[in-house]
């Protein structure tokens, strides 16, 4: 466990020294959000919203509490990106250099999870300090209790984690494929749509609803961002956590099995 923890110090040294990569992604995050705010601004005015509602029904935000939902889901889906992280883990692949990960005592998987959550730490110290001024700009709107605190602190994890598996996964298949950039720039693109990164899926017709419920999707950002804003219940923690810790569970072997067959046909030199 040394070597890994050994990984994510240099990892948090390599990303002290890009200090303008955060500044790009905090323009990235208001910028976003101001897009979001004029959008959602015209919604309701336009249509005299006080609740916004779905096919007649309200679902139970107000502008406030959509604003900060969109806020907190930028936040949450910025963390759990792995642009940089996956493309090296393919470029490793298709060029022979995974070779050195085959001839050493290390783990290909957490050898990667570590620079994954190494390259991702400065942006959480930073953003965390963006979540604190936001409490004080909407007081009482996000983190009401400090279980609430713990509960998005956990669900975060598990997020990243899953995350983390789902771009394993993608990454492996450059074992058979030429090219799986795009998989990847695909995954991205569709995720900022359906995690609810920038519509919550509480907003979803509700046959789309209920297939998303059977995927990891809803613990990626929606659970995150539910529980600091108070949408999810302690009561509910417990299941919706554990559901979550499943799907960990499953995605992991899903990705060591997969690797194990990619390594096996692997060819062993570069293009």
């Amino acid at each position: 466990m040394y070597k890994y923890l050994s990984i994510l110090r240099i990892n948090w040294i390599n990303s002290l020294e890009y200090r303008a990569n955060v500044l790009i992604g905090l323009f990235a995050i208001l910028s976003g959000l101001f897009i979001e705010y004029q959008i959602w601004s015209l919604i309701f005015n336009s249509n005299n919203y006080s609740v916004i509602a779905m096919d007649g029904v309200e679902v139970g935000y107000t502008f406030k509490q959509l604003i900060v939902f969109i806020f907190l889901s930028i936040i949450v889906g910025q963390l759990k990106s792995s642009w940089v992280t996956s493309s090296e883990m393919i470029l490793e692949i298709r060029q022979g250099l995974i070779n050195k990960y085959l001839i050493r005592p290390i783990s290909y998987f957490l050898y990667h999870f570590m620079m994954f959550v190494g390259t991702n730490s400065l942006y959480l110290i930073v953003y965390m300090l963006l979540l604190i001024l936001f409490m004080f700009v909407f007081p009482g709107m996000i983190f009401q209790s400090y279980m609430s605190i713990i509960g998005f602190i956990i669900s975060l994890l598990l997020s990243i984690y899953l995350s983390y598996c789902i771009y394993f996964i993608m990454v492996c298949f450059a074992f058979w494929f030429g090219e799986v950039r795009s998989i990847v720039v695909a995954y991205n693109l569709g995720m900022l749509m359906i995690s609810g990164q920038y519509i919550p899926i509480r907003l979803f017709p509700d046959n789309v609803l209920s297939i998303i419920q059977w995927t990891p999707i809803p613990y990626l950002v929606d659970l995150p961002v539910s529980i600091a804003t108070g949408l999810v219940q302690e009561t509910e923690w417990v299941s919706s956590i554990s559901i979550g810790l499943l799907w960990c569970i499953i995605l992991t072997i899903i990705s060591f099995i997969i690797y194990k067959i990619g390594i096996k046909g692997y060819e062993a030199y570069g293009q």
